[in-house]
């Protein structure tokens, strides 16, 4: 078994999730507690919200140290937020988590044991989705592209909840929104121990998407080409 690292940190951008992050701090907090071989850091970033999302979490952020709140100048997306962190903080493993509630922070449990055993790339698969068929498409027709353009047979590609070991992810190229692709950027990178888990999908009760089915049908595959030109072109190379 590998040595505890000190810190796992996990990163969770939020715009206008008042709603959803008073339900799921409380359970991140109290899941983490339960990890007794890992220290962890939650590490919110304000994407420019206009609701009380800042408020609240600067609230627990006064009560909890390993809390850290961060904060863009104005909307500029989720690919920005991991820029500015992975520009601040550096640690051995980060991961990745949506605000909007639809991922159980129970899954911490089995991402943490996997750590602990050396992955270096873990990926959770929505089973039994609550999105609609349209979206279930295109995720199965994003897989079947990636499989046939990346080394690396895997039963899903991109993650909302999903771990990385930090050296396989450098950020100055980031933009647009590569942050949906920083598990190919890590594989491209040469990650060697990759896991793959399944875990069930809860619907978002409160508030919306930021990413329409509009974007998705339309935008997708110009900006995933656009994104695997410059992976191939050396932009994120470690």
């Amino acid at each position: 078994m590998n040595k505890p690292r000190k810190f796992i940190d996990i990163v969770i951008p939020f715009n206008n999730e008042y709603q959803n992050l008073q339900i799921l701090i409380p359970k991140i907090l109290k899941t983490i507690k339960k990890i007794k071989k890992l220290k962890f850091r939650l590490i919110f970033v304000d994407d420019g919200s206009e609701d009380f999302s800042f408020e609240l979490v600067n609230k627990f952020k006064r009560k909890y140290k390993h809390i850290i709140l961060l904060k863009n100048g104005k909307r500029y997306g989720q690919t920005y937020c991991y820029k500015n962190y992975l520009s601040k903080f550096k640690t051995d493993y980060f991961i990745r988590m949506d605000a909007d509630n639809q991922d159980e922070p129970k899954h911490l449990i089995k991402i943490s044991k996997l750590i602990l055993n050396g992955y270096e790339l873990i990926l959770t698969e929505r089973k039994l989705r609550k999105h609609s068929i349209y979206m279930i498409v295109l995720t199965l027709l994003y897989n079947k592209l990636i499989s046939l353009l990346v080394q690396e047979k895997l039963a899903n590609y991109s993650s909302s909840l999903v771990c990385f070991k930090r050296k396989f992810i450098p950020f100055k190229n980031l933009s647009n929104n590569d942050h949906r692709y920083l598990p190919i950027i890590a594989i491209n990178n040469k990650v060697k121990k990759i896991k793959v888990f399944s875990i069930l999908h809860k619907k978002r009760k409160f508030g919306f998407t930021k990413y329409g089915m509009y974007k998705k049908i339309f935008l997708a595959l110009p900006e995933f080409l656009y994104f695997f030109y410059r992976l191939k072109r050396g932009y994120f190379k470690n």
